[in-house]
């Protein structure tokens, strides 16, 4: 019969953010006393206190830690390992015990509430990884009948082999999956001034003769949250003249896949080579992030990391159905699943974003001599012809139909009492046929000049009516037929205007697009503060593309990002 050993479990009170070394249980040295246990096949003893996360260091605006829904534990799964230092993922399991609320130290409510009840482990085990709300996918890959991994031939790499899930999945009140927080398998050498051995590197569990020894020396592991949340907070304001409305926004280009422990990694921010990587230049060159205890950094390494497949994430792009789409409102949050990339995959297809959409709608149009318009085009203009609140975006202008109906007869009326009428510049009638041919009604077919200059009021006037009958068929066109940008013209259906945020993790304004820059990390709350819109955006839904880096802005987007180096993420966004 094979001897077991005893564990007991303590759960710490939870939040949704981070701790530190203080935090940690301090072991004293057990030994003295003779109580370390050194024959593996005797029983022995073991305390485990598992911590979940805790608040600390919130950005401004201090918003709310985390919710019980996100807090609450159900099930916890802890599954022990033999030590293979060489090669983690070689380690084999011991034990995969579920713990009872008892064992667990869960109250009724499914918070901790206090230490949990002795339970038994085999002797043999050396590692450690705790799951607790354990996903339906997770569990269900358990490769035996009784719903538990195989001891003696199940290797940690099998148990935290990558998952194709859901956000939601991951996420439901009261069901936050959660994981051991440093990325691998516990426990870990606490002392930064070990005489051998590195912070974080591991180390095997202790066991004790007797279960007074093992309460009085409690391992502390602790777990973080797989997925990642977002916050955006919209301000409707404009230093424009426009008007700001209907804003709402989704996560774009977000992960199909996880592992349930992802390993950490250095950000180029926090390699200590980079803090002297010259002036103007410098990393910070130390992880600060208080859920690090292990100083292991701040970023992950996803199942996407290093090898990027457009199939592996979920995006909206220019072919999606505007109207399907669940837009999220002002101070909304949404969770997904962490998304990482090395810095050559700082791409727009591979990287979380936050999709932004709004009506932006001009205040005023102007019209030639310094004439202003502020007739918005609804459901019916001045001659009666159907509309939809569309204005277009030309050299920098703004101009419904007909203000550009306007411009135009000027326009033209210039070109052909010029003595050289066939190279006069038409920029407003030249952009509008290069979009009338785009969207498939056809150009206006222009004379080259006009023989008779009495004759050119008739001409123009025809000419506008064409552009005129132009309007009935281009509004006869379906919104994401319109919605389109052409050399010179963009075209916006209802005045809705689309905006791309880069999220970011560890940003630094001294390098470009380096590692750990963009990203959405697990236990990690990224908070988006959109203050002004200042510029329109996108006419439609933007293609997540893979040849744009992160960090190459649009020509309308200004930006000022203020980032905290915490567990809260904030950036500031101006368009």
């Amino acid at each position: 019969m094979k001897k077991k050993n005893f564990f007991m479990l303590a759960l710490a009170a939870m939040a949704f953010a981070a701790c530190s070394n203080e935090d940690l249980v301090p072991t004293d040295n057990p030994g003295g006393d003779n109580q370390l246990v050194t024959d593996p096949t005797g029983d022995a003893w073991v305390a485990l206190a598992v911590k979940t996360p805790q608040t600390r260091a919130l950005h401004d605006p201090n918003q709310e830690p985390a919710t019980e829904a996100e807090s609450k534990i159900t099930k916890v799964r802890a599954i022990f390992f033999t030590a293979n230092d060489a090669n983690e993922d070689a380690a084999t399991v011991t034990a995969d015990i579920t713990l009872t609320n008892d064992q667990a130290g869960l109250g009724s409510n499914g918070i901790p509430s206090g230490a949990g009840k002795a339970f038994k482990v085999p002797a043999t085990s050396k590692r450690i990884l705790i799951i607790a709300n354990p996903s339906a996918k997770f569990e269900a890959k358990t490769a035996s009948t009784d719903g538990k991994w195989p001891a003696g031939t199940t290797t940690y790499a099998t148990v935290n082999a990558a998952l194709d899930d859901t956000a939601g999945d991951l996420s439901t009140a009261g069901s936050f999956m959660m994981s051991n927080s440093k990325g691998s398998l516990e426990p870990s050498n606490e002392d930064e001034n070990h005489a051998t051995l590195n912070l974080g590197d591991p180390i095997d569990l202790s066991l004790y003769k007797t279960e007074a020894a093992a309460n009085s020396n409690p391992l502390s592991i602790r777990i973080d949250r797989v997925v990642a949340k977002v916050r955006v907070y919209i301000t409707t304001t404009s230093e424009a003249k426009a008007t700001i409305s209907d804003a709402g926004w989704i996560l774009n280009a977000t992960n199909k896949t996880y592992f349930p422990i992802s390993k950490r990694t250095l950000t180029w921010n926090e390699k200590p080579e980079n803090k002297n990587a010259g002036i103007g230049n410098a990393g910070r060159g130390t992880c600060i992030t208080p859920f690090d205890q292990y100083k292991i950094g701040s970023y992950r390494i996803d199942p996407n990391y290093d090898t990027q497949v457009l199939t592996n994430y979920n995006a909206y792009d220019s072919n999606s159905d505007v109207s399907l789409i669940n837009w999220n409102l002002d101070k909304a949050s949404e969770y997904c699943l962490e998304n990482t990339q090395t810095a050559e995959h700082n791409m727009h297809a591979y990287t979380t974003h936050v999709l932004l959409k709004a009506r932006f709608i001009p205040s005023e149009y102007g019209l030639p001599n310094d004439g202003k318009s502020t007739d918005q085009e609804g459901e019916s203009d001045p001659a009666g012809t159907p509309g939809k609140g569309d204005w277009m975006l030309i050299s920098g202008g703004f101009y419904t139909y007909t203000t550009l109906m306007v411009w135009i007869e000027a326009e033209l009326t210039e070109k052909y009492t010029d003595k050289e009428p066939a190279t006069f510049p038409t920029t407003r009638t030249t952009a509008l046929n290069r979009y009338l041919d785009a969207v498939g009604v056809g150009a206006v077919s222009l004379p080259a000049k006009v023989d008779d200059p009495a004759n050119i009021p008739t001409v123009v006037a025809g000419l506008i009516q064409d552009f005129e009958d132009k309007k009935l068929l281009l509004l006869a066109k379906t919104d994401k037929e319109r919605a389109i940008s052409v050399v010179g013209l963009t075209y916006y259906v209802n005045a809705v205007s689309y905006y791309k945020i880069m999220i970011k993790h560890d940003d630094t304004s001294a390098a470009v697009n380096e590692l750990g820059e963009f990203g959405v990390v697990r236990n990690s709350v990224y908070d988006i503060n959109v203050t002004k819109f200042n510029n329109p955006g996108y006419p439609g839904i933007p293609d997540p593309e893979k040849e744009t880096p992160d960090e190459n802005d649009e020509g309308w987007l200004s930006i000022e990002i203020k980032t905290n180096p915490w567990t809260w993420y904030t950036q500031t966004e101006e368009f």
